[in-house]
């Protein structure tokens, strides 16, 4: 059994918060002067209990949850459904019960396990679902656009100094002011951009889309218009100077059929004239009628593609392939071939096979999402969490105190070997959060723990940056901290895996496992109850598999004529080992080989004639239990029916349980 199948099964595994029971009020009388006294009936509560487990209440709301997720029918539970449903969350909670008596919750592996679900279902709680859902919308748009860019970089370290940042960024500006000025773009990306990859493209990137460049810079890019030049802006990398080259509708995907006379980059005259010779050999065969199919077997050295008759896998407009490859085979109509083009590879053709555009949202979003959350724009889902985190929460920083701390560094610190003092730090805070404070000694340790060398910066923005980095991951920890009394459903959710864990656990002990290894156990019960694992009338025969045809006809004839089936082995494996083997069998009339055997006695062969294998039918045998062996999986899995079954007696013994039947017929009204 699955531990996720019992975590989510049925039963579903929830504790509820609040357990006082709301006991009825008493009858109360109210009396008026000269007036007859009346009664007042009793209101039932809201939330009765509806039973307990020892001195644990289940009300209820917590009772009707569990039924009601459990249901795929929304009407109203039954009467019988209720009770069939108070059976089996009683014992479950009876479980959880002993769980909890037994201390199970205080394992250290307890602990882990539930600690790994619950990050990974605290998660979605700790982004923004609005914006990450106008992140996905804004991604699926740009899908549909590819941009051709160049770029100028000045480089400028993220814990620079507010002055060198500036210089970084007054120096992007002048660039650009001398680019309007009429300087050429290619000429001044050469000469002074910081991208080492500019001495040789000019700060040209070529073509891209969404997901292809840092969050900051796709964002430029799709905000400038076709020909113009953007602002300086930054991104880890620096300050850059953006122009958009041209824009174009995505082109999807295209598969083709290829023909490749290969070349390599550089080859001499004579073999690009050899090339150039066999392709158009190949494109007049093709003219004439040849099958392309044909030519790709006849002439293609594409040995990616050739054993596939050519057919090369999905290509995007943005893939490896040269530009010029992929703008003919974009501008390919069905069925059509184009003319023979070279690249640096060699000489090709190529025919349309298939074409698809980019899908609509509803089939792309979930790789959109799983793109979004792991691309550098999720930072905005987090940062509006964080910024709604700190509103809610009266966040307060103590910027006074923060400097005192910084001046307590030394030149060790932009070292990454900075450490600190305790006698110099104090418990002065840097900033609140709900009923947090978190100290200069708190963040003392951080620093210590996550300090990196970075002399050629400065100490101020490094331990500032720090900080932000330290305060905001403190602020989702203390929401992550509160979920359950902001959430009901993840306070459900989460008993749902502290109790299904621990029931898994313990039931594995108790009832699983036992069954497995409790050998003595296991042969007790199936000798209590074999009359339950009975084979039904069999037929007892052996299969005599042999060599050859005369193999077969020589054991034939031995048989027939009364030999022992010792002797029947002797002679004919004499020569050849296991030129003849035999196997008895025992099967139920149901069986395909036993039925047609069933009113056979001694030889047969009418079930596979001509094969190399003969039958000889024993008789019927009476029906007869199965042993230990023959039912073991069936008996195992009533043994650990008959554990469960027993252990829930024992807990029902231990911890009475009291059922409140006015309020469990409510539910069914």
């Amino acid at each position: 059994m699955k531990k996720t199948a019992l975590l989510l099964g049925i039963v579903s595994v929830f504790l509820a918060q609040n357990l006082n029971a709301q006991k009825p009020g008493a009858a109360k009388k109210t009396s008026a002067p000269l007036a007859k006294k009346e009664v007042v009936k009793e209101v039932p509560p809201a939330n009765p209990v509806i039973f307990t487990v020892g001195n644990e209440q289940i009300l209820k709301d917590e009772f009707l949850r569990q039924l009601t997720k459990n249901r795929k029918d929304k009407n109203n539970p039954s009467e019988a459904e209720i009770k069939e449903y108070l059976n089996l969350y009683v014992n479950f909670k009876l479980k959880v019960k002993e769980a909890m008596t037994l201390q199970l919750d205080t394992n250290p592996a307890f602990r882990s396990e539930l600690a790994g679900y619950r990050k990974q279902l605290a998660a979605p709680y700790l982004n923004d679902k609005r914006v990450t859902e106008s992140l996905m919308q804004e991604a699926y748009e740009r899908m549909k656009q590819e941009v051709n860019a160049s770029h100028i970089l000045i480089n400028v370290d993220p814990n620079a100094s507010p002055a060198d940042t500036l210089m970084a960024y007054n120096k992007a500006l002048d660039l650009r002011k001398r680019i309007l000025k009429g300087e050429k773009f290619d000429s001044m990306a050469s000469r002074f951009s910081e991208d080492p990859s500019a001495k040789k493209n000019f700060g040209k990137l070529g073509w891209f889309t969404v997901f292809q460049m840092v969050y900051p810079f796709e964002n430029t890019a799709y905000k400038t218009p076709k020909g113009e030049l953007s602002m300086p802006f930054r991104t880890q990398f620096g300050y850059h100077i953006l122009r958009v080259n041209d824009i174009r509708a995505a082109r999807g995907e295209m598969k083709v059929q290829h023909i490749m006379i290969r070349t390599g980059y550089g080859a001499a005259q004579e073999v690009l004239s050899n090339a150039k010779e066999r392709i158009d050999m190949a494109y007049d065969e093709l003219l004439k009628g040849v099958p392309f199919d044909s030519l790709v077997e006849k002439y293609s050295q594409d040995d990616g593609s050739k054993a596939n008759k050519g057919i090369m896998n999905w290509m995007s407009s943005l893939s490896g392939y040269p530009d010029e490859f992929k703008d003919i085979c974009f501008g390919l109509k069905s069925g059509e071939s184009s003319k023979p083009f070279s690249t640096d590879y060699g000489w090709h053709l190529v025919k349309f096979v298939e074409f698809r555009p980019v899908g609509e949202f509803k089939d792309v979003q979930d790789l959109i999402k799983n793109k979004v959350t792991r691309d550098s724009r999720s930072e905005g889902s987090k940062t509006a969490v964080i910024e709604r985190v700190k509103k809610e929460n009266a966040y307060l920083e103590y910027p006074v105190n923060f400097k005192l701390f910084v001046s307590k560094l030394d030149s060790s610190f932009l070292q990454g070997t900075w450490k600190f003092e305790a006698n110099k730090m104090t418990e002065k805070p840097l900033f609140t959060i709900g009923n947090k404070t978190y100290t200069e000694m708190d963040f003392a340790s951080y620093v210590v723990a996550n300090q990196q060398p970075k002399e050629k910066d400065n100490a101020f923005m490094v331990a500032r940056n720090l900080f932000t980095t330290w305060a905001n991951d403190k602020c989702l920890a203390y929401e992550e901290s509160i979920l359950e009394q902001k959430y009901p459903e993840f306070k459900y959710i989460m008993t749902e895996y502290h109790d299904g864990i621990l029931l898994f656990d313990l039931t594995d002990r108790k009832v699983w496992s036992k069954a497995l290894n409790d050998t003595l156990g296991l042969e007790a019960f199936h000798a209590q109850t074999s009359s339950k694992y009975m084979w039904k009338e069999r037929l007892n025969y052996k299969v005599y598999n042999c060599l050859d045809a005369k193999v077969k006809a020589a054991a034939i004839k031995m048989l027939t004529a009364g030999k022992t089936e010792a002797e029947l082995m002797a002679k004919l494996n004499k020569k050849v080992a296991n030129a003849i083997v035999v196997k008895d069998a025992k099967a139920e009339k149901i069986d395909p080989t036993a039925g047609k055997l069933w009113d056979v006695k001694g030889f047969s062969d009418i079930i596979e004639e001509g094969a190399n294998k003969f039958y000889w039918v024993l008789g019927v045998v009476p029906a007869e239990p199965k042993s230990l062996k023959e039912a073991k999986g069936v008996v195992t899995s009533d043994y650990q029916d008959f554990l469960m079954a027993e252990w829930v007696k024992e807990l029902r013994s231990k911890y009475p349980v009291v059922v409140n039947e006015a309020a469990l017929l409510e539910l069914a009204k």
